[in-house]
């Protein structure tokens, strides 16, 4: 039966697509409410997302269930203004904590849509990578992917991948940057959880204002993001919080720092 499994681990949550089959087709949609659930849990300060099994992330879309929602979205003029559809975290869901792409195996359609609304991504050896709406379903991409792409690896390498619909391997990502890491198949959690660790271990606060500052300045002006990294600053990282004291504590006394996300 498939489902989207939620496990908990200190600080860190694993959400685990599994199909009905071993390509996890049709998941990414079931991944919605868990990260809702990890936004809104001030215990959890990091998440990795990955696939049931070791043959795929997600492959993709069921087709059988096909509409044009997650390519061209067909809409009458004006219709989207009336009925804005719901944010996802393909579109505009704002989540500020940190997410661990670890992909195994396929990573195709919705799948590397879901890949590329995570910050960081790691990739088996056996990795793939492709966006085939255009070249198999007649539509452009939807899920944010011509968004971000772009903006994570070069244009030239992101339009090939878009125009073509061809799949790229694990070390082509690497080359191009969509990856940050390639690690054999047995390796690739064990990896994940510990770049998971490394991130759960800083102030929490501060993290997600950094990721924050990151995103909204992508397309500011230098001078209006040094203004937003100090307003983000005073709100959330001000020198009053618990953790702000804590860090600096830690750093005068030469020890490990016991946050708490206050």
């Amino acid at each position: 039966m498939a489902q989207v499994h939620y496990e908990k681990h200190g600080h860190i949550v694993v959400i685990t697509m599994e199909g009905d089959t071993d390509l996890n087709i049709g998941m990414v949609g079931g991944v919605h409410e868990p990260l809702l659930d990890y936004r809104d849990d001030d215990d959890l300060w990091c998440a990795v997302i990955t696939g049931a099994g070791e043959r795929a992330f997600s492959a993709g879309g069921d087709l059988r269930r096909f509409r044009p929602v997650l390519g061209a979205r067909l809409i009458s003029p004006g219709s989207a203004t009336r009925n804005p559809p719901s944010p996802t975290v393909l579109s505009d869901l704002e989540l500020w904590k940190p997410l661990i792409a670890a992909v195994n195996g396929y990573c195709i359609g919705a799948g590397m849509m879901l890949a590329l609304a995570c910050d960081i991504r790691i990739a088996s050896e056996s990795a793939e990578f492709g966006i085939p709406e255009a070249k198999n379903l007649g539509v452009p991409p939807g899920g944010g992917v011509a968004w971000r792409l772009p903006r994570t690896i070069a244009l030239g390498p992101a339009l090939e991948i878009l125009l073509t619909g061809d799949r790229i391997g694990a070390q082509q990502a690497l080359q191009w940057g969509l990856v940050n890491q390639v690690v054999p198949q047995g390796e690739l959690m064990e990896a994940a959880m510990k770049l998971a660790e490394r991130i759960a271990a800083n102030p929490p606060l501060a993290t997600r204002a950094t990721k924050e500052l990151v995103y909204r300045a992508l397309d500011l002006p230098l001078s209006q993001a040094v203004h937003l990294k100090d307003a983000l600053a005073s709100s959330r990282i001000c020198n009053d919080t618990e953790d702000a004291r804590e860090a600096r504590r830690a750093v005068a006394e030469k020890r490990k720092p016991e946050f708490k996300g206050r």
